[in-house]
C-alpha cells in the first residue's frame, strides 16, 4: 500500500510536469493521471487478492500495473496535445 501511495504522488508530479511542458492544463492532466492510476490500481488489487496468497505480490503488483496503465494514458494525452497544437 505504501508503494501505491508513492506511485500516486509520482504520477501526479509526472503528469503535472508533462502538461506544463506541452502547454496544457497541469491540474487537469494531474487529475486524469491520478484517476487513471487509482482505477487501475483498484482493479489490479482486487484481481491479485483473488488470484494469489503471496502478500508481496498482492501488495506490489497493482502499483506496477497502475504505473504501466498511466503510461498509456499519458501517451494518449501527449498525442492529443500534439494534434491540437499542430
Amino acid at each position: 500500500m505504501l508503494l501505491a501511495k508513492f506511485a500516486a504522488v509520482a504520477v501526479l508530479v509526472w503528469f503535472f510536469h508533462s502538461a506544463k511542458e506541452n502547454g496544457e492544463s497541469p491540474f487537469k492532466w494531474a487529475i486524469i493521471g491520478l484517476i487513471g492510476f487509482g482505477i487501475t490500481w483498484e482493479i489490479a488489487h482486487l484481481i491479485t487478492d483473488a488470484v494469489t496468497e503471496n502478500r508481496a505480490i498482492a501488495a506490489s503488483a497493482p502499483a506496477f500495473i497502475g504505473i504501466a496503465a498511466t503510461w498509456f494514458v499519458r501517451q494518449k494525452l501527449l498525442l492529443d496535445a500534439k494534434r491540437d497544437n499542430a
